[in-house]
């Protein structure tokens, strides 16, 4: 299993209109990716908004890490940041 760990800058006082664009235009594309099992987006502080998206393998993760996000649509008022894929070694 591996993870993508992703970050975004969001604009102040955006976060309500980012969420809302996060769950109805992108949580429903999302679910017919392949290779996903699960995803994480954590409340904005200090304008960082951070996501954990778990995949069943590297090559899922990779494929949504290289062309996936850089070519998706940004919510309204965010910045895509950083991107990084991580094996999973331990989870409960």
């Amino acid at each position: 299993m591996h993870a993508l760990l992703v970050s975004a800058h969001v604009e102040p006082g955006r976060d309500e209109e980012g969420l809302a664009y996060l769950r109805t235009n992108v949580l429903p594309q999302l679910k017919q990716v392949p290779g996903l099992l699960s995803g994480y987006w954590l409340a904005t502080t200090d304008g960082e908004s951070l996501a954990i998206v778990l995949f069943e393998d590297e090559e899922s993760a990779q494929e949504m890490a290289q062309s996936g996000l850089p070519n998706a649509p940004q919510p309204p008022g965010a910045t895509l940041g950083k991107i990084e894929v991580r094996e999973v070694v331990a989870h409960t």
